[in-house]
């Protein structure tokens, strides 16, 4: 699915698990909720914030300031793999990831087991663990942030994998080279797969093609990475595939002969592979600020992760009983009030999510994702009678004065415009593009910039947004879509592909609230 990771919530709730402690961690760049001890989960926010500062250090990017709730990844770590298979809707899941303009979101169990990925059998547990399924997707993330471009699905998922094995050490240094584990069968003669494929590969790629993406686009990173005769040869494909051009061609032009890469990759598997140990400079200790977690916030935890989650029409009526039943124990709790309108609104439930939000509102005046809600809540009736669209400007406008950088408050205004029909004023057009550079890791936005670039026909910027998405390392009827509009664009038929996005985006969304996967 293009817009989000997106999953069917089971209609159960979550069972509560031995510990009943849960604890807020905060760092520079993560919010943590942890189901263990105060040590457990200081330790493994810690552990988090270093792994940023690793990924920061290995592509020379500064260190920001403390960051706002939205631009921090909330991490979700509780219960076991089955935990996460619940939460997912589905079983072999040692972990997952969210991106959103709302606030990036993360789940990760907080008993660490392994688990063989793909297994006939959940319970057989092996070297897929959820560190490094976690530092995987936060690597996706980083890439998103900083530096997001087009680049081939093949090096994304090299990038990630080769970042998910940093070892940190005790003395602040870190490993950087590590093989993954979870794929040696690729590399011990179980799977043989060719580089040049790789290399060659983009429409209609196979499960080969889709497995080989992690495994020997790990191999290729590394290799292109340590090996000092291909020095710089990376960074050249990498910019000839931004500026347009053909994958093969790219790959001769960088590489050189590609059955020469062929054997000079598979000759370098057979030795040592090489890694190197970082020292940071000035190293210290990420501060980490902890709280445990009152009552009425223990209680709501769990539909609050369904709501993040994501959930369907169907399902949503069983995160709403939930939340209710809470809020009748806890009428004046700011947290249970919020996540009661979260819920209410997934549930379309218009006047009670209104409802929900006046009351979070009552207690916490100007809290902006309550104020959020109700310019939300306001957007989605004026979709039906367009006078309530002058109320949700209203109350995005006050959000806005709350944070003005929130991404999620600069998109929603603009849907107000875009929702209504006729012209979209330049500020709010503005708001959008701003939107897009806090939060460029949501998927959802950026169709939105596309959609609107279209809408100015302006194809070439439109195609450089897009080509992102284009390049999914998964296969499925979104990606081909998107991969026809982006055809659409390089043919310079800009009306036609606004015409198609416009209809892939409505389909999309239908399709995501009714709980069905275009995989």
């Amino acid at each position: 699915m293009f817009l989000r990771f997106a999953v069917a919530v089971a209609a159960l709730s979550l069972p509560s698990v031995a510990m009943a402690e849960w604890w807020e961690a905060r760092t520079d760049h993560f919010i943590v909720y942890s189901e263990s001890s105060a040590k457990d989960a200081k330790s493994f926010a810690e552990r988090l914030e270093r792994y940023d500062r690793a990924l920061r250090s290995l592509q020379n990017i500064k260190a920001d300031s403390q960051e706002a709730d939205w631009s921090r990844v909330t991490v979700f770590r509780t219960g076991d793999i089955d935990t996460m298979g619940r939460l997912a809707g589905t079983q072999g899941v040692a972990g997952f990831y969210i991106p959103r303009h709302s606030g990036p979101v993360a789940f990760t169990p907080a008993k660490s087991e392994r688990i063989e990925k793909g297994a006939a059998n959940a319970d057989r547990r092996t070297d897929l663990d959820p560190q490094t399924v976690l530092f995987h997707e936060y690597a996706h993330h980083f890439m998103y942030r900083h530096f997001s471009a087009a680049y081939p699905s093949w090096y994304r998922e090299g990038f990630a994998e080769a970042y998910s094995t940093i070892d940190l050490r005790d003395d602040g240094s870190f490993h950087l080279g590590n093989a993954p584990q979870s794929r040696g069968s690729a590399f011990s003669g179980m799977f043989n797969y060719s580089i040049q494929r790789m290399l060659q590969t983009a429409d209609k790629p196979d499960f080969e093609d889709v497995y080989g993406r992690y495994t020997y686009g790990w191999l290729l990173t590394h290799f292109l990475t340590f090996e000092p005769s291909r020095r710089g040869q990376l960074q050249s494909y990498l910019k000839l595939i931004n500026a347009g051009t053909e994958a093969n061609s790219a790959a001769e032009k960088a590489f050189g002969d590609l059955g020469q890469l062929e054997r000079d990759v598979k000759k370098y598997l057979e030795g040592d592979l090489p890694g190197a140990v970082v020292r940071p400079a000035n190293y210290h200790a990420p501060s980490v600020v902890m709280r445990r977690l009152a009552p009425d916030e223990e209680a709501i935890i769990r539909v609050k992760m369904r709501s993040k989650v994501g959930t369907t029409r169907k399902k949503a009526g069983d995160v709403v009983a939930d939340a209710r039943s809470v809020a009748v124990k806890y009428p004046q709790s700011f947290h249970v009030q919020l996540a009661l309108t979260e819920a209410e609104f997934d549930a379309e439930n218009w006047d009670a999510a209104e409802r929900a939000a006046d009351a979070a509102l009552a207690i916490r005046p100007g809290a902006i994702d309550a104020l959020l809600f109700k310019g939300r809540i306001d957007l989605e009736r004026g979709r039906k009678e367009g006078r309530y669209f002058a109320a949700a400007r209203g109350w995005l406008a006050k959000a806005h004065d709350a944070e003005p950088d929130y991404p999620s408050t600069l998109y929603y205004n603009y849907l107000t415009y875009s929702e209504a029909g006729g012209s979209v004023p330049e500020s709010a057009i503005i708001g959008l593009e701003q939107a897009f550079l806090h939060a460029p890791y949501d998927a959802e936005l950026r169709l939105t910039v596309v959609r609107q670039l279209l809408a100015e026909k302006d194809g070439s910027t439109a195609r450089k947004i897009l080509a992102p998405l284009v390049h999914s390392p998964h296969e499925s009827k979104s990606a081909k879509a998107l991969r026809a509009i982006y055809d659409q664009i390089e043919a310079n038929k800009v009306d036609a592909a606004y015409q198609s996005l416009v209809s892939e985006i409505a389909k999309e969304e239908e399709e995501r609230k009714n709980g069905k996967e275009r995989d």
